[in-house]
């Protein structure tokens, strides 16, 4: 694993070690610790070797993914392409259960999504991260690169950025199913964004603070895969309720 994470390193993709045979970091801060120090990297993998590898995706890396989830996700972004156009061929991983295809980071913030593209299409934007290949997926299954993908990262098309970020005009409503979406869960990488997302929902309705709390911790153990550490449930509770406040001229 190590000399993959070096040669991703080298190619400017900040990575980081998650366990052996899973997608839980492997570093105090997970993502926020990802680097291109061949040091640090080779210090990482030389005490465990097994360690999967991970690339956090945004800006420093250059990078954001798009994640199909199994045939349902593939159904799904086949019938948005016919709508807008077919996705311009770049890197793509083989995952466990779909594909992860990689995309140059443009010229605006990418967020992490879940389902926003279309239910089982996710992204991997700011303070996200995938699994890289020859990673192996807590199932057993081995992640690797598609032999039959391009051997360059492409630019994404507007309309796959429109579906994606936030227009700098103003908030746009979410639909609904968006928000059933992220009720039935999410997985790494994009469970802090869609706490802050459901904490920012409930509170912005007066739901009581306590009660938000409560049902954001059994969101956390049931829905997240992994879930976050409580205290990360607790303070995205705490800093979305103290913008609220301001919000409403309460604090």
């Amino acid at each position: 694993m190590l000399n993959h994470a070096l040669a991703l390193a080298k190619r400017g993709r900040h990575v980081f070690p998650c366990r052996p045979r899973d997608k839980v970091p492997a570093t105090p801060h997970g993502c926020k610790d990802a680097t291109v120090d061949p040091a640090v990297i080779r210090r990482w993998w030389q005490q465990e070797s097994d360690l999967n590898v991970a690339v956090a995706t945004g800006e420093a890396s250059g990078i954001f993914v798009v994640d199909i989830d199994g045939a349902d996700g593939e159904a799904a972004l086949r019938q948005i392409e016919e709508r807008n156009g077919a996705l311009p061929p770049t890197v793509e991983a083989i995952t466990a259960r779909g594909r992860h295809l990689y995309f140059k980071w443009p010229d605006r913030p990418v967020p992490n999504s879940a389902g926003k593209i279309a239910p089982h299409v996710d992204t991997r934007g700011t303070g996200g991260y995938v699994l890289a290949p020859p990673s192996i997926h807590p199932s057993g299954r081995r992640y690797c690169w598609s032999v039959d993908s391009a051997r360059a990262l492409a630019a994404a098309p507007e309309w796959l950025l429109a579906m994606i970020v936030e227009p700098a005009s103003g908030p746009t409503i979410t639909p609904p199913t968006e928000w059933r979406e992220l009720a039935k869960g999410v997985a790494e990488g994009a469970r802090d964004c869609s706490a802050a997302r459901l904490a920012g929902l409930l509170l912005r309705h007066h739901i009581d603070a306590i009660v938000t709390l409560e049902l954001l911790q059994a969101w956390n153990a049931t829905r997240c895969a992994p879930p976050l550490p409580e205290g990360d449930i607790v303070r995205i509770v705490d800093s979305i309720a103290g913008k609220e406040l301001k919000r409403r001229g309460l604090a």
